[in-house]
């Protein structure tokens, strides 16, 4: 059942992050624009009874990582697997899984670079995926909004490493009969919460090594309703 709350917790948009290893020059992307105050507004609950199930068949999260001193880093995470609830519009629960083996580097174009630097972000200094070979995401609180560049917050718990952290994401969604497509605009979260702390500011890291622990994220999804069984 979908809970409406009357305030949400504002979404920090900061151009810095994460995990950037290799020294690799490349030209860095222009910061997303800062997205304007939230607000919300109330819609009638509706009831989960009839809902229907959406089944997300495409989805990906891109990420940015930067040092406190050097280049930029972009790439991208596969959404493995997921399903989503919804009824008379409204989403009103779900879940997604991350697949971390899919992991990659986009803007890295040697060969070899791009493939040192991905084998680290998986190892036990990043995502360590061997153990953790999947992330997850539930939802369980869907805020509307009529901010124009989104209309809804999906809020919910993100899990990696074993750890589980809240997270609330600013999605630009459309819903209909048949399929559910989702953009998020870009929403930041803090990789030492998942116990991922390599050159951190949280270990006295010097600035000539620091990876910045605020990491920018965006994601897009598609699900395509469930087929009733007759």
């Amino acid at each position: 059942m979908q809970r409406v709350s009357k305030q949400i917790f504002p979404i920090l948009l900061i151009i810095s992050s994460f995990f950037s290893c290799q020294n690799d020059q490349q030209p860095e992307p222009a910061p997303p624009a800062t997205l304007p105050p939230l607000d919300t507004i109330r819609v009638v609950p509706v009831s989960s009874v009839n809902a229907a199930v959406y089944i997300v068949n495409d989805g990906v999260v891109n990420w940015l990582g930067k040092r406190a001193i050097g280049n930029r880093h972009t790439g991208t995470i596969q959404i493995k697997e997921g399903q989503l609830s919804a009824s008379q519009g409204q989403l009103l629960s779900g879940n997604v899984v991350l697949d971390m083996r899919s992991l990659s580097v986009n803007n890295v174009k040697d060969p070899g670079a791009k493939s040192d630097l991905e084998s680290h972000l998986k190892d036990s200094d990043f995502f360590e995926v061997k153990k953790y070979p999947t992330g997850t995401f539930v939802i369980d609180e869907v805020l509307p909004s009529k901010t124009p560049d989104f209309n809804w917050i999906v809020s919910g718990e993100l899990t990696l490493k074993g750890k589980t952290n809240r997270v609330n994401i600013p999605v630009k969604m459309t819903i209909t009969d048949k399929e559910i497509n989702a953009e998020s605009a870009n929403f930041v979260i803090n990789r030492t919460q998942w116990g991922i702390n390599f050159q951190s500011g949280l270990l006295g890291t010097t600035k000539d090594k620091l990876i910045e622990d605020i990491v920018p994220i965006s994601l897009t999804i598609r699900a395509e309703r469930k087929e009733e069984k007759k």
